[in-house]
Order: structure tokens, then sequence, then C-alpha cells
């Protein structure tokens, strides 16, 4: 059967929200959710009338990671464990590097809670993308947020309501389009494929346009030194 991530990809690369693949499927949305949430154990005769929708709608899914619609293939790359988050940002910063530089584009981000999880890794991150000078990172966090990890900058951070706040943290760089799920377990999954990640770079924009800057009474938490 096609795996949780290929489903996700599929949908996304047709830009279907999880109503319109349940109704389209006929199935309930519930039963679409727990499957792509990886909460329950999935019925096959619900996997197949997913995989046959999609299939019909144009997608073709290579092995067990690919997914492609009019030959354009997905790669799908995943990093389970503790050091799941450590090689995203890895990888962001390799990406971008190679590309001489470029915007990392965030969304979903609580940096309460990814310096709780992931404090060493984001400060080694920042301080390497601060000192490459090319590379730049703009991030939509949640209306009220005032954590806030690296130099003040309001050019930086933008304040969305919860409608547009996703409960899934989301990047955008180089072609690359990664969620992050804190789990247990906790995985990283990246999607290779630039039309793709351009459709919710789009999207980005469009929410960044909209975005409120936080007041300058927001304190910014760098407790690191230079």
């Amino acid at each position: 059967m096609i795996t949780i991530e290929q489903i996700k990809a599929a949908r996304s690369l047709l830009s279907l929200s999880q109503a319109e693949l349940a109704k389209a499927a006929r199935i309930s949305l519930p039963a679409l959710s727990n499957l792509e949430r990886g909460i329950v154990t999935p019925r096959v005769r619900t996997v197949q009338a997913v995989q046959k929708t999609l299939e019909d709608a144009g997608i073709e899914f290579i092995d067990t990671h690919g997914v492609s619609r009019h030959r354009e293939v997905m790669k799908i790359e995943m990093f389970d464990g503790k050091d799941a988050v450590r090689k995203l940002l890895d990888d962001i910063y390799r990406t971008l590097d190679a590309k001489g530089g470029g915007d990392l584009l965030c969304s979903g981000i609580g940096e309460k809670e990814f310096v709780a999880n992931e404090g060493a890794a984001l400060v080694a991150f920042i301080r390497k993308q601060h000192r490459h000078k090319k590379m730049r990172g703009r991030l939509l966090v949640l209306e009220g947020d005032r954590h806030f990890v690296g130099k003040p900058s309001h050019n930086i951070y933008r304040w969305v309501d919860k409608e547009t706040f996703g409960l899934i943290p989301y990047y955008i760089y180089g072609g690359k389009y990664a969620v992050i799920s804190w789990g247990p377990p906790r995985r990283v999954v990246i999607i290779h494929n630039p039309s793709l990640a351009e459709t919710h770079r789009r999207q980005f924009e469009a929410d960044w346009k909209r975005a409120k800057i936080p007041p300058p009474s927001v304190k910014y938490y760098w407790p690191y030194g230079e």
C-alpha cells in the first residue's frame, strides 16, 4: 500500500484539502485525518479508495517514497529520532549554502517549544546563518507569542491569527518543503520538489502580507552571548 507520506505529498501536489480528498474518495473526514496522522491502523479499503482517487486525479506513486504528477517526481526524505531536527537544520544550511544563500521561510513555529526540545541545535544554526550573511529567515508565529530567539529585527517575525497558524511546523528552502512532528516519535519529512515548494512559498508570502508586525515591546531571548 502507499504510505502516509505519499498521501500527504500527493494531496499537497494537487492542492487538495483533507475535506476535498475525503469527499472525492467517499470516506469520512475523521477517517482521512486519522490516517494522515498515523494514529490508527488504516483499513485496506480506505487506503485503496484514497489511492484510486489520487491516481484518477493524475498522481503516480513511485516505489514506496515517490510521488509524481505529469512526470514531475517528488523525492521524500525522512529523519526519525532524537537527531531528526538537527539533521533538518543541517540540511537547510547545506542546501542554502550550496546556492550561495537564500530565504528560509517558516510557519507554525513556537520557539519556546523549539528551544525546550532543540535549543543547542537551533542556536548553532542561527549563529551559522548570521555569519553567512546571505541567508535570511522569516517566521510566521502565533499572535501573542513573545518568545523570540535571535537578534532583534522586526523583519524576521510576524504575528498571524489562530486560523492561519498551522499546528505542524513547516519550512520552505531551496526547492524543498519540510515538516516537523514532535511526536513521539520525533520525525522530519522533507519533500524535494520545486513546484510544491513554490506553491507553499506563495501562500507564505500572502500570509506574511496579512500578518502583523510585533510591537517594539516584545523581548528577544538570546542568552548565548555573541
